[in-house]
């Protein structure tokens, strides 16, 4: 009876190594920082988004006085015409190139489930909202074609970190849109570093989200399980 007992235990115990792997296998990374220095994870329309994501402080080396405080080399800066030392270059670009406010479109990414209470990205550029302009410039939250969040830049380069409160969205599939749909003075948005946190605002890993949309329960360790939810 012992032997069977331990003989079960070590099946059991295989078992869940087996499942957790398969759980990992799932779980992938989101591109959301840009850092892969394209548009992975992104479907791109109309001009806007041809010459993203730029690299390095585009807006520091056109002397704009506005630093762009992006994290990272790659961010979204839909003024900004300069994709780096080496595709930037092969291209015929120079730092401090830009493509002005005229181009116009939208970027809409993977869809993802929503598992924690905050979702917290950086944003700069125009303030053209969605809700009230009739050429809004902003990046939303879509569920079901619906806007449930929207924000804004507040007219300046400089990206500052801001926040919505999904807490009533958990379980919700759902897709990140940055629009541009405006062509006159500061008819661009800059958009870097999208995360989910849980309540007490610390970061939840993309691998770890999407690994709970593809298998229903968190990969990793339980122990992690148990953190964030």
């Amino acid at each position: 009876m012992q032997k069977r007992f331990f003989t079960l235990l070590i099946l059991s115990f295989f078992t869940i190594l087996f499942v957790l792997s398969v759980d990992l296998a799932y779980a992938k990374t989101f591109n959301n920082d840009f850092e892969t220095g394209d548009l992975t994870d992104w479907e791109k329309t109309g001009e806007a988004f041809d010459f993203q994501p730029t690299y390095g402080d585009n807006p520091t080396a056109r002397n704009r006085g506005e630093p762009s405080q992006h994290q990272g080399d790659w961010w979204l800066g839909l003024f900004e015409k300069y994709q780096g030392p080496d595709k930037g270059t092969a291209l015929g670009q120079a730092p401090g190139e830009t493509q002005g406010d005229g181009p116009q479109g939208t970027l809409t990414s993977i869809e993802f489930m929503i598992v924690g209470d905050k979702i917290n990205f950086l944003i700069g550029g125009g303030n053209h909202p969605w809700s009230s302009d009739p050429n809004p410039c902003c990046v939303n939250l879509v569920i079901d074609d619906n806007v449930e969040r929207t924000a804004t830049g507040d007219n300046n380069e400089s990206m500052t970190r801001k926040e919505w409160d999904v807490s009533d969205l958990i379980g919700e599939t759902a897709k990140l849109v940055v629009v541009d749909n405006h062509g006159g003075g500061w008819g661009h948005l800059n958009f870097d570093d999208v995360h989910q946190a849980d309540a007490s605002g610390e970061n939840i890993p993309w691998d770890m989200v999407t690994a709970v949309e593809a298998r229903g329960k968190l990969a990793v360790s339980w122990a992690q399980m148990k953190k964030f939810y």
